[in-house]
Parts: structure tokens; sequence; C-alpha cells
């Protein structure tokens, strides 16, 4: 056995410790119920610490590139299992297919495009770009397909590193899921995207029309070629509705299966139409994406967005299940409009939660504040911490802010 595999299986035996304790169950249970409106229990749900995990990670030993990453991973769960938030840890590994194909799947449509990312905080700048309905037509549908053989080729690898002593599956979640807004953005840049929706709204209907429909056609191909699975996005990035997926309607990542689109989460949020009035929102962006949505079992729907004035946009979408209430949305606006029929997943701001100074008074507060308010109108709200880049290297501070939550929600 050679010090790679020593590595991920001492990680592998960590991980499944923590997935057999009971707690695990009580935990699906408790987002099962909450995901499909049948209890007023709030669950608190730390997402995606890896904006910070450089602060807490420690060196990596892993030697192959393919392991590291997989030694990160393991590494992030077992961190996140200490936070004592609602957090399911699964007795399974996924594996992500290798795609045919080198580019990313938004740089495969056949058009110019660039952006520059800033590591640190992971912005992104999308250069700017005048487009007119012959670009349009030029944009070429991207084929999606696995490479067999270097998927299989990783596969053996990792099955062979973890000792067969935990299941792996395949994590085929279309990497063209990003949503419409993201390309119109991408194809015009922010900035000019705003001025066509006035100067050239005709091209911006051409963009929605070709791209949405591709992406329909793209789904129904991902369908009948199984890659629709009920453990998708376990791996390698946010879980799929940026929550755990459990409910009592469609499909649950405890049991691992192939299935439909019609008991399958899907997931947008469409964060480049922050600035976009409601009409603009639903006119170039939700009439189109609608069809799609309402193929898939339950949507779940908003990143960083304030969505306020567009959730009646939402609200005709017969399949919405989830809303995300961010720091910069009317909190009480929103559960007025939401009340009980819609699960709220509410993000507090985590500049003012762990990632600038830790007020621990303050985080009560705003806790209760929020609290008093979903309550006044019967929601389901879940309190879901996102997007903090830093937590000032103090490494126990997102366990002691889930100890404060729930003291808060409690007194």
């Amino acid at each position: 056995m050679n010090k790679d595999h020593v590595v991920i299986r001492k990680l592998v035996e960590q991980t499944l410790e923590v997935a057999n304790d009971p707690i695990q169950d009580r935990r699906r249970k408790l987002w099962a119920d909450f995901n499909s409106l049948r209890t007023k229990e709030v669950p608190i749900y730390i997402l995606d610490p890896q904006g910070m995990w450089n602060e807490a990670c420690p060196p990596l030993e892993c030697e192959d590139p393919f392991l590291r990453g997989y030694e990160n991973w393991l590494r992030l769960q077992l961190y996140h299992a200490s936070f004592g938030d609602d957090f399911v840890t699964e007795k399974y590994i996924t594996m992500p297919p290798v795609m045919t194909g080198e580019k990313p799947y938004w740089q495969l449509w056949g058009i110019p495009y660039t952006s520059n990312r800033i590591a640190k905080t992971k912005a992104y700048h999308f250069t700017e770009y005048e487009r007119t309905l012959d670009d349009v037509e030029n944009l070429i549908i991207p084929a999606a397909s696995i490479d067999k053989a270097k998927t299989d080729e990783n596969m053996e690898k990792l099955i062979e590193a973890t000792g067969g002593i935990i299941p792996i599956h395949l994590d085929c979640y279309p990497q063209f899921i990003y949503g419409l807004s993201f390309m119109i953005a991408m194809f015009f840049g922010c900035t000019n995207m705003l001025y066509q929706f006035y100067d050239d709204p005709d091209c911006v209907h051409a963009v929605g029309k070709k791209i949405s429909a591709a992406v329909m056609a793209l789904f129904k191909q991902a369908e009948n070629d199984g890659w629709f699975n009920s453990v998708n996005r376990t791996y390698g990035g946010n879980v799929e509705i940026q929550a755990p997926a459990y409910n009592h309607e469609i499909a649950n990542p405890d049991v691992p299966e192939v299935v439909p689109m019609k008991r399958h989460w899907i997931y947008d949020c469409a964060q480049e139409f922050e600035s976009v009035s409601a009409q603009m929102f639903d006119e170039f962006l939700i009439s189109y994406m609608k069809p799609i949505y309402e193929q898939f079992g339950l949507l779940s729907y908003g990143c960083c967005e304030n969505l306020t004035e567009k959730l009646p946009c939402l609200m005709g979408i017969s399949n919405l299940r989830r809303v995300a209430v961010t720091p910069w949305a009317d909190a009480e606006k929103c559960a007025s409009i939401l009340q009980d029929k819609y699960v709220i997943s509410w993000r507090p701001n985590p500049a003012e939660m762990v990632s600038n100074s830790f007020d621990e008074e303050n985080i009560a507060k705003t806790i209760k504040q929020a609290r008093d308010i979903f309550r006044r109108y019967d929601c389901s709200w879940e309190i879901n911490l996102k997007d903090f880049i830093t937590v000032q290297n103090d490494v126990s501070r997102l366990e002691n802010w889930a100890k404060i939550v729930r003291h808060a929600l409690d007194s």
C-alpha cells in the first residue's frame, strides 16, 4: 500500500465513523420533513466552507493530483462535521465523470469569451461585447458526452485508494446546469447586457430562445443517458439545492439510483439579474426557463440576489419549493408573500456573522429578529450561512456560531 492510499483510507474510515452516527438519520428526517413543508423546526446549515478552507486545512499529504483532490475534500467534510450544524455526512463517495473536451461548458458555444477571476474573493469580471443577431446565429450547441475510458481509469484509481471500504458512485450532474442568466451575461457582458434590454431586446430574446432550447435538449439527452441520479453534486462543490436535498416527494441522496427529471431537484439563480426589474426578469429569463424547471420534480431558486420584488414571477412556477432570502432582501416582505407555502432559505450576512468580527450578542440579536419575522407569518425557514471567504483564521468560529444560533432560536 503506497503513502497516498494510507492517507485516503484513514480519512475514509473517519468519514464512515461520522456517517454511521445515528444523528445523521435524525438530520435526514429533519431535512425531509422541512423540504416537504411538514415541520416548522429550523434547520441550521453552513454552506460550502471552501472559501475559508485555506485557513483551516492542514497540509495535504497525497502526491497524486487526483487523490490529492479527494484528500482535500474528505478533510473538508470532516471539518464540516465538527461544526454542529445540520450537515449530513453520507456513507458513500461520489466521483464526477471525465467529460470530452477540455474547456468548461460555458466556453463551448463557439463565441469569443474571456473573464478574469479574482482568486481570493472568487469574483468574476466579464468582458463586455457588442453582439448582434449574427452572433446568436453562430452559437454552437455544445455536445455533452463522457470520456468512458478516462472515467473508468479514475474510478479504478479511487477504488484502489479506498480499498473498497466505502461505496463510490458516479456523479453525472450535468455540467450544463448553469442558468440562462449567466449565459446571457457571459454573451453580452454584465454591463452591456443591461443596455441591450432597452437597445436591442430582440437580440436578448434570440439568445434566450436558442440557449434555453439547447439546454432543454441537453437535459433530455442526459435523462435518456441516465445522468440524473439521486447522489448528484455531493463532491467537488455545493450540494445541488444549497442544502441537503432530502424530501418526501422525489429521490433522496441516501439511496443511490438513476432517476428521471421528475424525481430530481433543479436549482437555479440569477445573480446577474440583480438590478433588473421584475418585469424584465420575467420577460427575458423566467419565460424561457419556466418550461425547463417544470420538467423536474422540485425547484430551488436563488443564491445571493435580492428576490423580494421578483417573488410573484417565481411563484408562477408550479414546482417551486425553496426560495433564497438574502441579506439584501426585505425579510418581512418576503415572509408576508411566501408565508407557509414555500421553504425559505434565509441567509444572514456572513460579514456580520463570522467574517469580520465575531460579535456574539449581535449574532444572537440578528437570529432572534429573523425568528420573530418568520414566526409571525408561520413560515418554514432555514438558517443558511454561506459566502464567507474568511473567518479571520479563527477556525473554531463556525462551531461557535452554530452553538450561538441554536441557543438564540430556543431562547
